[in-house]
């Protein structure tokens, strides 16, 4: 802002006071990596992106035009007081990738360390799902679970003071070393035996969906082994992510086309798309067709399923079952149509947890920069008080 100054007669004398702004950096291996700046009072000044094409084979390459991009985007007579990021994948505490999907060849790098020297500020940087949760944290300030659905299932348990509880930081590669709560995708294993009664509860052949996942060339060989390389399991994220929906709907369409009558020429071609079906099939459930009606009945018992799960090994850890669960991520859009058969099986379990979706969501912020801000202002804060 600028303040005009009348200090005599025949001439002004403008003085520029700099706004201060908490950089937000979220690290995605889809589009790219976002930039937002905040102002001291939580308010979006200012939103960019290093595209994925940018992503060079080189981390420090990678690193400088991420820098640069920051340097160039900061608002006019603007100072950062620190940065936060957001990055997908498991990190080491020091602020490296440990294990960043579809970037391997970051793997070992410190990107925190990175923007430090480039920045000469602090940094602090964690896993988009622990991100994520902050940003709800932020918001409703209450203990709380995240469930984020995307190409996986990930989530973060964050108690009533802003804190992520049990995370995956520095992952000893052993499946038994994640915790329910952080890695629920990954870590819970799903028995087969279950699934096939849940399955036949809807009319459905379970053969026929681990068919399909064996015959998906994009899914690695282990696809039909749990966690630990159990055979009599399947870990949770085939089904409960946005991929997972569309094989579900897949197996219990079968050589059933009469849902097809439904689609237009373009939705017929993205159908089997999991980055784009989600939203034909909710279509089809609002259109009450019963393939997709059963579809999002079978997720939403499985979901429930899941979350037994994660309740009765997270127990002893103190987490309590009345918790909210906030959901993000597109598929979360979806809860209208899966939500029901999950809140009508937790609740004959006695579970009193209650699915909502994200408040950042209903607010049309994106949750991950939103929750780097609150990184960014907590390592600030830190910083100053020493």
């Amino acid at each position: 802002m600028s303040i005009s100054l009348l200090p005599g007669r025949g001439y002004n004398l403008k003085l520029m006071i700099s706004e201060k702004y908490y950089a937000a950096l979220d690290i995605g291996a889809g589009r790219g990596a976002k930039i937002a700046f905040f102002t001291e009072d939580g308010t979006i000044c200012g939103e960019t992106l290093l595209g994925v094409e940018d992503y060079s084979l080189d981390f420090e390459d990678f690193a400088g035009k991420l820098a640069s991009r920051v340097k160039k985007s900061i608002p006019a007579k603007g100072k950062i007081l620190s940065m936060g990021i957001s990055s997908a994948g498991i990190l080491n505490s020091d602020g490296g990738f440990q294990l960043f999907a579809n970037c391997a060849r970051y793997n070992g790098y410190n990107i925190r360390k990175a923007m430090e020297e480039s920045f000469d500020l602090p940094v602090a940087i964690d896993n988009d799902a622990n991100t994520g949760a902050l940003a709800e944290w932020s918001v409703v300030r209450m203990e709380l679970l995240y469930w984020v659905f995307g190409g996986g299932w990930g989530g973060a348990w964050i108690s009533e003071d802003g804190d992520v509880l049990y995370p995956s930081h520095d992952w000893d590669g052993r499946d038994s070393s994640l915790h329910y709560t952080n890695e629920p995708g990954y870590a819970i294993p799903l028995s087969k035996h279950k699934l096939r009664l849940l399955f036949l509860e809807v009319g459905a052949s379970y053969d026929l969906f681990e068919r399909y996942l064996s015959e998906d060339p994009d899914l690695p060989e282990s696809v039909l082994l749990g966690p630990g390389g159990d055979r009599d399991s399947l870990r949770a994220e085939v089904i409960l992510s946005g991929p997972g929906r569309c094989r579900l709907f897949r197996a219990l369409v079968g050589d059933d086309t009469f849902y097809e009558r439904f689609l237009d020429i373009h939705e017929l071609k993205q159908i089997n798309d999991p980055s784009v079906a989600g939203a034909h099939i909710s279509k089809l459930s609002n259109m009450r067709v019963e393939t997709a009606i059963n579809t999002d009945r079978l997720y939403g018992k499985i979901l429930a399923e899941a979350a037994k799960i994660m309740l009765k090994h997270s127990v002893q850890d103190g987490l309590r079952d009345d918790l909210p669960i906030f959901l993000g991520g597109k598929p979360s859009y979806a809860l209208p149509y899966f939500g029901p058969s999950c809140q009508r099986v937790l609740g004959k379990m006695g579970i009193m947890s209650y699915l909502r979706p994200s408040v950042l969501d209903e607010k049309n912020l994106n949750a991950n920069l939103v929750g780097a801000s609150v990184l960014a202002r907590r390592v600030y804060e830190k910083r100053s008080a020493h």
